[in-house]
């Protein structure tokens, strides 16, 4: 946990993601969606994994009209399908209806399942918000297209711009930053980059003998308390 704070973090829009996702929302007083990326195909943008048959991970997703990489996300939409809404809720119940937490996570996850916001970027942030409120997070979530219209950089550029314009010099990137971002570039730009990896203690009991980790979000709220899941929130470290 970060004393003070005074943090920001930049990251696209994601389905239910894991929980290093939602540990860098935590640390960070502004987390700033990037709605004006370009969508990625086959990402975790409309799709996440969940604890399915025999234990192994199983997709678990919405669906997209006409996904393109040559679309930004804002530009895209999703599907309304209630009867697609209403399957998916039954294999959550299906695969974790025993979970010690099914009722209380559905009562979170179902209403955003059965949502009928057809702009991708605003159903996302929805989720975001919900979710964030269930786990404890108290962070303020902003657009990066309140900050530039298209994504027209390179993203070392985009993150300046975005510190620029919230007047924050300390960013948080996910560890998988650590292949694209140098530390000493930044610095040249006047921030102060740190990255977060999430513990790999992080274990809690599921359905199966072996614990699978970097599940979505859905999975330790089925199986976890609100408590535990904050206390996880605050289990990472910067490297």
């Amino acid at each position: 946990m970060i004393e003070g704070k005074q943090h920001i973090a930049l990251w696209q829009p994601y389905f239910f993601p894991y929980i290093g996702y939602w540990q860098l929302i935590h640390a960070v007083d502004v987390f700033v969606v990037a709605d004006n990326a370009h969508f990625i195909q086959n990402s975790r943008i409309y799709h996440n994994h969940i604890l399915g048959q025999g234990g192994q991970p199983q997709y678990f997703g919405i669906e997209v009209s006409h996904a393109s990489c040559n679309r930004l996300i804002c530009e895209t939409s999703r599907v309304v399908n209630l009867k697609r809404a209403d399957k998916m809720c039954r294999v959550l119940e299906y695969y974790y209806s025993k979970a010690p937490h099914y009722n209380e996570a559905m009562e979170v996850i179902k209403p955003i399942l059965l949502d009928e916001e057809s702009d991708l970027t605003r159903y996302l942030v929805k989720q975001l918000r919900a979710v964030s409120d269930y786990l404890g997070i108290k962070t303020e979530i902003r657009l990066l297209s309140e900050v530039s219209a298209r994504w027209d950089c390179k993203a070392p550029e985009v993150i300046r711009r975005t510190c620029q314009h919230f007047g924050i010099t300390n960013y948080i990137n996910s560890i998988t930053g650590t292949m694209y971002y140098d530390k000493d570039s930044f610095r040249e730009m006047g921030i102060n980059l740190q990255f977060l990896r999430r513990n790999d203690d992080i274990r809690y009991k599921q359905r199966c003998a072996e614990f699978v980790p970097d599940l979505s979000i859905i999975d330790p709220m089925m199986y976890c308390s609100r408590e535990e899941l904050h206390d996880m929130l605050d289990r990472y470290h910067f490297v």
